[in-house]
């Protein structure tokens, strides 16, 4: 029987905590500065983040306690953010859209992680990825290659995607297609646009493909999904 990881989940994503819940003993506060408090009692072997909050990650890696401890930073849209810089240096440290962090995927490579059987990168390495995964969350409405997203890192398409599949247990197009499709998935449900046009401003140049994609993620089309 598979022994549970103790994880501590900075945040209020009741959906996110309840993916990370399901196998492993948690402890929930609302924010970084509730930890002291919860280390009396309680040692993680994990810390994750709802949300990219630079101050409460800062807290974490600053306490002696928690400075070595393993952090995910989670959070459904990063474009609103700049930088990493303020993380660029912390070692142990993954950042995922919330959406890729729920898949089985990468659940199964945190595992891996928490149980010492494969290796963090460096920072100096992971950063990189970090900043593969900004660019994404800022253009993937546009037509993008793997070229194109390891030309704005500054480094070749083929150590990219190897190291981008070392830090996040998937793949650099299979996390870009996730993030497409888990905006267009907001759009049907929270907009009233046009399919086509949804397609379009997720990332998808022929409507049909995307479709099929949808479907075989969701296991509905984006049409019975909106009137479902």
């Amino acid at each position: 029987m598979k022994k549970p990881h103790r994880i501590l989940f900075i945040g209020s994503n009741n959906e996110l905590l309840k993916k990370f819940s399901e196998e492993n003993v948690t402890e929930v506060v609302s924010s970084a500065s509730f930890v002291d408090l919860v280390l009396q009692r309680f040692v993680p072997e994990f810390i994750i983040f709802d949300s990219y909050i630079e101050d409460g990650v800062k807290a974490v890696r600053q306490n002696e306690k928690t400075a070595r401890i393993p952090v995910l930073i989670t959070e459904k849209d990063f474009s609103q953010i700049n930088n990493f810089s303020a993380i660029s240096y912390m070692q142990k440290v993954l950042v995922c859209n919330t959406a890729i962090a729920q898949g089985n995927e990468f659940f199964l490579h945190l595992d891996l992680l928490m149980d010492k059987k494969i290796q963090f990168l460096s920072s100096k390495t992971s950063i990189i990825v970090k900043y593969a995964i900004l660019f994404m969350n800022k253009n993937f409405s546009k037509s993008l290659t793997r070229e194109d997203i390891a030309r704005q890192v500054g480094v070749n398409e083929d150590y990219l995607t190897r190291i981008f599949r070392k830090e996040m247990g998937v793949s650099l197009w299979t996390y870009l297609t996730e993030l497409r499709l888990d905006f267009a998935r907001r759009q049907l449900l929270y907009a009233g646009e046009k399919i086509e046009n949804v397609a379009k401003k997720s990332g998808f140049s022929r409507t049909s493909y995307f479709t099929n994609v949808f479907k075989k993620r969701y296991g509905v089309s984006p049409s019975d999904l909106r009137h479902s």
